[in-house]
């Protein structure tokens, strides 16, 4: 049974100025950018954190087009990348914590000697250490149990590409995968989801940013050298072998997931001696070389999207947010990350409180492309995805009512074993196993005092129960799908 979605019209804030003039050109290109562990408190053109790291491109970005304050994405790396690929929440797909069921790689080589100074700088810590926390994962079930990768038998957006041949695109997967497991292919995991090509990293952080093992569609090679140079090295090589035909890049940072590796002083513009916002730096700078690549025709012409993919980890995360409320939770803190859009027709400097979820970005994207999503999903696919396309152009129009995040361990999730949250305009609920807690966001948008604590107004206690009811009839979605 297909979830229906309730669409309407209200007015989202924003600063106006021009659009672009529509291209002329038929096809345009897509380019995904995935940074990892940061939420909206790392940016400048946020303004929320302490004095954040400089990030002129990101920056630049933010002024070239929309930055959404209401984006959700899901409180860890491989739920949000399966939402994007599949449009469907991680109760429908089994994604509801990192993915740790991998196979084998060799080792790596040995970090060179010109780099061990960088590699001996700040916290070594690869892991999810220090995120799970009581109001996290750690409360739905121990932290060794098997968390499988995203299922070969999950239509995904890669495959809504290839079934549009005619349309001409070349898709590719760049970066960080963290999807991949050894029940649906490991190595050969990205291209059979339907990418066209592969190169990068299955692990969800390298094992060092200066020696790691690369993959690259299905083989592996160690490698030296710093990643984040050399995977856009990949991208801006792989862009300029399409010629004039369209494409479609996911493309995806470490950056600036653990471990805490000092960039060399030629990777990044900014001055920062702390590792995690000179991390992002080199990230900013890395982003800033691979646009630039671009003739300025096909820039033009090029939808580019950044976003991260959860919140800040709970040891560099910062005011106005807490750790314990960061990466890993459904808090502010854990979901609430950057998303900034330029592109063809896209307006300039408009700031939307439109609400966003990960999942939309499956439609949406189609939709860049000139694919039609309704005809082209498989009518039997059950998907939570709403496009936000209308919203580039038109900043008065706002694609949902809602949005939506859940966390679980060991797979698929019975109602009473994952943890969610669900927020409307104003209000936002949190179902925590046997504890819930409410926010006013307008006037507590930090969520410090949980109205559950003391008595609810009447029209906090209608909002409370809508939303109850809201979550109730979207998870059991999937159970009267399967009936």
């Amino acid at each position: 049974m297909k979830v229906k979605h309730n669409i309407r019209l209200i007015a989202v804030s924003f600063v106006l100025s021009t659009a672009i003039p529509a291209t002329t050109m038929s096809a345009a290109n897509i380019l995904l950018i995935i940074g990892d562990d940061m939420g909206v408190e790392t940016l400048r053109s946020y303004g929320l954190g302490e004095n954040p790291p400089a990030t002129p491109h990101l920056d630049e970005m933010a002024r070239e087009g929309v930055r959404f304050n209401n984006f959700w994405s899901q409180p860890a790396c491989s739920p949000t990348r399966a939402t994007i690929m599949t449009g469907r929440y991680g109760f429908r797909t089994g994604i509801g914590a990192p993915v740790n069921a991998r196979g084998p790689l060799p080792e790596p080589p040995a970090v060179p000697d010109w780099a061990l100074a960088n590699v001996t700088t700040g916290n070594m810590s690869g892991g999810m250490a220090g995120v799970i926390t009581a109001r996290g994962m750690g409360g739905v079930g121990p932290r060794s149990v098997p968390r499988n990768g995203l299922s070969v038998n999950e239509y995904t957006l890669p495959m809504a590409f290839n079934n549009n041949a005619e349309l001409g695109y070349s898709t590719a997967a760049i970066g960080k995968w963290h999807l991949a497991d050894l029940s649906n292919g490991w190595l050969d995991h990205p291209n059979r989801t339907g990418f066209d090509h592969f190169s990068g990293s299955l692990y969800g952080s390298p094992e060092s940013y200066f020696a790691w093992n690369k993959v690259i569609d299905g083989e592996v090679a160690g490698v030296t050298g710093y990643t984040p140079v050399d995977k856009v090295d990949d991208a801006i090589a792989w862009i300029g072998d399409q010629g004039g035909n369209p494409w479609f890049l996911w493309f995806a940072f470490n950056l600036p997931h653990r471990p805490l590796h000092m960039p060399p002083d030629d990777a990044r513009i900014g001055t920062s001696d702390l590792s995690y916002p000179a991390m992002i730096e080199a990230m900013d700078t890395q982003i800033g070389r691979m646009l630039a690549s671009l003739e300025p025709e096909d820039r033009e012409n090029t939808y580019v999207i950044f976003m991260g993919d959860n919140g800040t980890h709970n040891e560099e995360v910062s005011a106005p947010f807490q750790a314990g409320r960061a990466k890993g939770t459904l808090y502010r803190g854990g979901v609430n990350v950057p998303f900034l859009v330029t592109g063809p027709n896209v307006q300039h400097g408009v700031i939307s409180e439109a609400l966003v979820n990960s999942v939309d970005l499956f439609a949406t994207i189609m939709e860049m492309a000139g694919i039609e999503p309704t005809k082209t999903i498989p009518a039997e696919i059950t998907h939570d995805s709403i496009s936000f396309l209308p919203t580039l152009s038109n900043p008065m129009s706002t694609p949902r009512d809602w949005i939506f995040a859940d966390e679980f361990l060991g797979g698929f999730a019975g109602v009473s074993s994952a943890y969610s949250a669900m927020r409307n305009k104003r209000y936002k609920l949190l179902s925590l196993g046997s504890v819930e807690e409410f926010y006013d966001l307008e006037v507590d948008p930090y969520e410090r005092n949980d109205l559950l604590a003391g008595e609810l107004s009447s029209d906090e206690n209608t909002e409370y129960f809508a939303l109850q009811r809201e979550i109730a009839s979207l998870r059991s979605s999937e159970t009267r799908q399967t009936q």
